[in-house]
């Protein structure tokens, strides 16, 4: 465990004092990005092998499967940490477009104020009108969001996926930014090199 890692108010585990269970996860999480190396985001519960754990499950279980298209979750999750100011965040998940290949105007959209705005699909459009409802004010989400997002042609199962990828990063932004994360490969100069 190292305290005071820079700019980060919480200890983590780097990958080169990782052991046990909290090594394994790494390698998992380095393996499923092929980048050589663990996204600085996981660091943060790192202390704690059973948070890292649910942390990394509740990644995959948005992004590893499903019917809703990957490029528009990833959308959803750079929406979602914009919306909260998390920097961090919103540039992990621009990359993330980048290296799927997306539609340039998803990553541009981001740079738009307003969903109406928005050079997007409608229904795209719509499930970002929903990210936003959740995001600002989830207790007054109704049954007439979800049917928006059925009018646009979204089935149940879709709007779930919507829903979720939204929810989660309502949670990962809020730890990250209170974590003090601001910036991709912040903690990478503080990983001793370890020819991984």
């Amino acid at each position: 465990m190292t305290p005071g890692s820079p700019g980060v108010n919480v200890p983590i585990v780097t990958e080169a004092a990782a052991t046990g269970d909290v090594a394994e996860l790494y390698g998992e999480i380095r393996d499923h990005f092929g980048l050589g190396l663990v996204p600085d985001v996981f660091k943060l519960v790192s202390t704690r092998s059973r948070f890292l754990k649910v942390f990394w499950d509740g990644y995959r279980s948005v992004f590893d499967e499903g019917e809703l298209p990957r490029d528009v979750k990833e959308l959803i999750a750079a929406y979602v940490a914009r919306e909260v100011s998390c920097r961090y965040c919103v540039d992990a998940h621009v990359l993330f477009l980048d290296l799927l290949g997306a539609d340039t105007a998803l990553k541009a959209s981001l740079s738009v104020a307003e969903v109406e705005r928005m050079d997007l699909p409608e229904p795209v459009r719509e499930l970002l009108r929903l990210a936003k409802r959740i995001t600002d004010e989830s207790h007054r989400v109704t049954e007439a969001d979800f049917a928006k997002a059925r009018a646009c042609g979204w089935s149940d199962a879709q709007i779930l996926e919507a829903l979720w990828t939204a929810c989660q990063f309502n949670w990962v932004t809020r730890m990250v930014s209170a974590a003090g994360l601001v910036s991709l490969g912040q903690l990478a100069e503080f990983e001793p090199a370890t020819g991984r």
